[in-house]
């Protein structure tokens, strides 16, 4: 199996920092730095109330994406409801849906209130793929293994993959700075913020294919297994994107990966395929450590306390348009270069 990451805490983790003590006043370097920046890299948010969100709701007419920015960065239910209630058929109001709605592994009416969600985000985006995966999941939750691998087919089918990251990213970005928060702050914050729930769904996606793939090699149907680990691939191999907008959806993508690899060794699914998936797991090794390296190379956090908020704002601009891959790439090349 392949060995596990920890996920950064600053995506994990969001107590409240207190509210800016005057937003008219300019925000310096120096008060980036100590109050704000660093802390909220450790996982802490920004603090805002509803009352602050009330003109950026009705500017934006309270719409679907207006309300989920405003619940997210209030924590206000009340919000959540008006955007269930009024855009039921909204994508992305039925993602949230979907992920809000809590559920364990003895839990079947939560299965099935995330059923009902996803059944309303398929027809709201019957072209991406990550529905029919967060359905593969739910299917294998509610032991319907069949109509999972049938969603998992049907994804791989499917060109476009979209985790509405970059939306809320985008939509926080506009609520904090209707808060009063400055754009190096908002901007930061809503990185740093963004919520991922799909990823660990998906994690588990590959680890019933593996599952299922050993069964099926048991019962001496080779071929049907190798078909489990091959869907497993494509997975892991569709989420390590290098442009992928979060380096966690990468590493991610690497562990499914490995999942099926680790599969097929110890099944020995093809054993003369032994040193060509030994190959592959010595090219996931390398990747996991170059991302490692990087990340520990540029120590974003010791950046951002000297950092300007000109260029924090550079810094989540590029995270968003290339991938946080290419933004680490940027200020490595910064760093290189201080005065080009």
């Amino acid at each position: 199996m392949a060995t596990e990451f920890v996920l950064p805490t600053s995506r994990l983790q969001k107590p409240s920092l207190p509210p800016p003590s005057d937003a008219a006043l300019p925000v310096s370097n120096e008060a980036l730095s100590t109050n704000f920046l660093e802390r909220l890299l450790q996982g802490e948010s920004l603090h805002v109330t509803p009352e602050q969100l009330t003109s950026y709701l009705q500017a934006n007419h309270r719409s679907a994406d207006s309300l989920l920015a405003a619940y997210q960065a209030t924590g206000e239910r009340a919000l959540l409801d008006e955007a269930l209630m009024n855009y039921p058929h909204d994508a992305r109001v039925a993602y949230n849906a979907w992920f809000r709605t809590p559920t364990g592994p003895d839990d079947p009416e939560g299965t099935r209130s995330r059923r009902q969600a996803l059944d309303v985000l398929k027809e709201a985006a019957p072209d991406n793929a990550l529905v029919n995966y967060l359905s593969a999941r739910n299917y294998f939750a509610s032991g319907q293994s069949e109509r999972a691998i049938q969603e998992m087919q049907a994804g791989a089918a499917k060109p476009n993959y979209d985790d509405y990251t970059r939306d809320d990213m985008q939509s926080m970005t506009e609520a904090y700075l209707a808060a009063g928060y400055s754009e190096a702050e908002a901007k930061l914050a809503a990185n740093t913020g963004a919520l991922l729930p799909h990823l660990a769904e998906l994690k588990q996606d590959g680890v019933r294919l593996a599952e299922i793939a050993k069964s099926y090699q048991q019962a001496g149907d080779s071929a049907s297994a190798q078909a489990m680990l091959q869907m497993c691939q494509d997975l892991g191999q569709r989420l390590d994107d290098r442009n992928a907008t979060t380096l966690i959806q990468q590493l991610v993508g690497i562990a499914v990966q490995r999942i099926g690899l680790d599969a097929a060794t110890a099944m020995s699914v093809d054993p003369g395929n032994s040193p060509a998936i030994q190959d592959r797991v010595n090219a996931l090794t390398q990747e996991r450590e170059d991302i490692k390296a990087l990340v520990a190379g540029h120590q974003i956090e010791t950046w951002l306390q000297t950092a300007s908020p000109q260029d924090v704002v550079a810094f989540c601009d590029r995270e968003r348009a290339f991938g946080e891959v290419k933004a680490l790439q940027w200020l490595a090349n910064r760093n290189a270069n201080p005065n080009p």
